[in-house]
């Protein structure tokens, strides 16, 4: 064992890998950023701490592979349906005119027309791992821009299986043309059908099979083993190992089997791709870095630059607000982790020379340690570049419905907004949703709702919605700041309108009521009012109680947020009053003692210290009771008293 040099440079690696990490999330960078920084410094090119770096890029190389594998496994044919139509033109236009531009950049100095695509495809990506813990870290996946982002995202990734397959024969063939490319690839793409249909006929037959015999360890091995098995047949038909994992994952994420797999992979996964960040790192020469700075540095800052103006061109493009699209922009203005694949792709087929190589991985980790930083301050950048450039946001183009008088207007068709509207329609009250999303407004209106586009910030849109004459704004968005300016519109318009705020943390509920709120919901404090009200209803607490301690959290919880509270032994007072007001329901079966007896014969306050004090029959509640009155199988039996009263009771009537 002693003379393993793998065993020692992966213990070095693991060793050190860990400190950094853990200063670089300190730090607020993301942990892709503390994998290539260990790769730096254990590296060639820093304090040569590992001997073996052959051995470790072959580790990487099928961290690449793992990392597909389980891409397309979370992707799903499913999924790939629901990426919205905006995603999919905003994600097909970001990388066709990155694309266009850097080829045009690089012909005007003299590159070749394969390394020039190579370039480009290459800064066409962006990061999905930053981006997605970014927006996760602060909530705002399913907020306008995090919704766009990760559509964008998703189509780079699925762009890099054709990327990678062309820059694979444009390697090997000099002087390509169009017709050579588009023959490249139509031949790929079918040696991909053919692998494609055959996997998705055999593997769910052999995934039964495996199932079957309830054994844990064949189950991973085989999960494995269809991973490798079909990414190596893809690379016998002349395609990569990485596309082959990602066809995989594609064809597995149809089994009913597929999450298990994925939470078995996940582990293999994470620490093989960590192989694969700390071996790009370890490509990173310091000193060429160091001596080219010069030039490193301004490329950094100039793809970060035209990769934002593309991204806000199109938002525009996609009559999203000026400030979601520099959003949008300057969270996909890095170079993302599969551009190193590409990068790797390039230098193996001839495409990229050391030189361009070691400016290429330099510039892409200046870009990803940027883009975090300037994230965090992306909203106060917006709203100053809006403000400087005097933007004047497109109102939708169509007009609201007319007619709309004291009605409700939601503004955000995600879960709160749905439910709200769901349940307006079942009880009659006018209403009309807002969004930002067409494909949501498409949605809303085809399950016959009353919906417009548009952006809920802008004084004109709350217009077409008829703001003036509505009764109540219930903000159901994940964007503070749009929730802010749209709070701010609302009342300037219309100063009596009543207005209900959803929002993520307890911290902006002060701000938010200064701003004219009448209600703000906080969903951070109201999932934990849900949980202590699910861990009482386990231990069966009566429900009213129940409540009565959700109101008590509620208005303390609140009232602290808004500078008012109540003396510790007011409340005490308040929650012994509600609990010495206990009430309980019991149904009368055929086979309880109660059935035709009456009020006076059961006898229950005698008995057990309970009072009836309503009996529902039908859809009828008496609450007049005489001492002959008789009860009947089916009738419901109000009681009021205490914990122990009505145990005693409930005992007696259940006999």
């Amino acid at each position: 064992m002693e003379g393993i040099p793998l065993l020692r440079d992966i213990i070095v690696l693991m060793g050190i890998s860990v400190p950094i990490i853990i200063i670089f999330h300190r730090l607020g960078m993301p942990t892709v950023v503390g994998f290539l920084a260990t790769g730096v410094i254990i590296g060639p090119h820093g304090f040569k701490l590992i001997t073996e770096i052959g051995t470790v890029e072959l580790l990487a190389q099928i961290g690449v592979v793992l990392l597909l594998f389980t891409i397309g496994l979370e992707l799903s044919f499913a999924k790939l349906k629901n990426v919205g139509r905006e995603a999919i033109v905003g994600g097909g236009l970001q990388i066709i005119f990155t694309t266009a531009i850097v080829i045009v950049i690089a012909r005007i100095f003299d590159q070749p027309f394969p390394h020039a695509i190579l370039f480009g495809f290459i800064i066409a990506q962006s990061s999905t791992a930053i981006i997605l813990k970014i927006l996760s870290d602060r909530g705002e996946i399913d907020s306008s821009y995090g919704r766009l982002s990760m559509g964008i995202v998703i189509v780079q990734d699925i762009a890099v299986v054709p990327m990678v397959i062309l820059l694979q024969h444009m390697g090997k063939v000099e002087g390509i043309t169009s017709l050579a490319i588009i023959k490249t690839l139509f031949t790929a793409g079918l040696a991909v059908s053919i692998i494609l249909v055959a996997a998705y006929f055999l593997v769910p037959r052999i995934l039964y099979q495996v199932v079957r015999l309830r054994n844990r360890e064949v189950f991973i091995i085989t999960a494995l083993f269809l991973c490798l098995g079909i990414a190596w047949l893809t690379s016998k038909a002349g395609l990569s190992l990485a596309i082959g994992a990602f066809i995989a994952g594609l064809v597995i994420s149809e089994s009913e089997y597929s999450h298990q797999i994925v939470a078995e992979v996940l582990p293999f996964r994470d620490v093989f791709s960590s192989l694969f960040f700390i071996s790009i790192g370890m490509l990173l020469e310091f000193n060429y870095f160091l001596t080219h700075l010069s030039y490193i540095f301004p490329m950094a800052c100039a793809i970060i630059i035209l990769k934002a103006f593309i991204v806000i061109g199109i938002g525009q493009m996609l009559r999203y607000p000026f400030r979601l699209a520099i959003i949008v922009a300057i969270g996909l203005s890095n170079i993302g982790e599969f551009s190193f694949v590409l990068m790797k792709t390039g230098e193996e087929y001839g495409l990229l020379n050391k030189e361009m190589y070691q400016t290429f991985i330099a510039a892409s980790i200046l870009t990803m340690i940027a883009i975090p930083i300037l994230f965090e301050r992306s909203q106060r950048i917006a709203l100053k570049l809006a403000h400087v450039f005097k933007t004047k946001e497109l109102p939708s183009a169509e007009s609201g419905p007319k007619g709309l008088s004291n009605h409700v207007i939601i503004a955000g068709y995600g879960l709160n907004g749905r439910n709200t509207a769901t349940v307006l329609k079942a009880t009659g009250i006018e209403y009309i949703i807002l969004d930002m999303h067409a494909d949501r407004i498409s949605k809303a209106k085809k399950e016959k709702h009353k919906a417009l586009f548009g952006d809920i910030s802008h004084p004109e849109i709350l217009k077409r919605a008829g703001i003036k004459k509505a009764r109540i704004v219930v903000f159901a968005i994940s964007d503070p700041v749009a929730t802010r300016m749209a709070l701010k519109a609302a009342r300037d318009i219309n100063p009596t309108i009543y207005t209900i705020v959803r929002t993520r943390y307890i911290g902006e509920v002060e701000a938010l009521y200064k701003l004219g709120a009448n209600q703000v919901i906080s969903e951070e404090f109201e999932t934990s009012v849900e949980i202590f009200a699910r861990v009482l209803g386990e231990y069966h607490i009566p429900t009213n109680i129940i409540q009565n301690q959700i109101d008590i959290i509620r208005h303390e919880g609140y009232a602290m947020l808004r500078g008012l509270s109540l003396p510790k032994e007011r409340l005490m007072e308040l929650s012994t009053l509600f609990a010495a007001s206990i009430t309980s329901t019991f149904l009368v079966t055929e086979d309880s003692p109660a059935v035709n007896k009456t009020l006076a014969e059961l006898d229950l306050r005698k008995k057990t210290g309970t009072t009836i004090i309503v009996i529902v029959r039908g859809n009828k509640a008496t609450t007049s009771l005489s001492a002959d009155f008789r009860i009947n199988a089916g009738d419901v039996l109000v009681l009021l008293g205490g914990h122990a009263e009505l145990d005693k009771a409930m005992g007696m009537l259940k006999k």
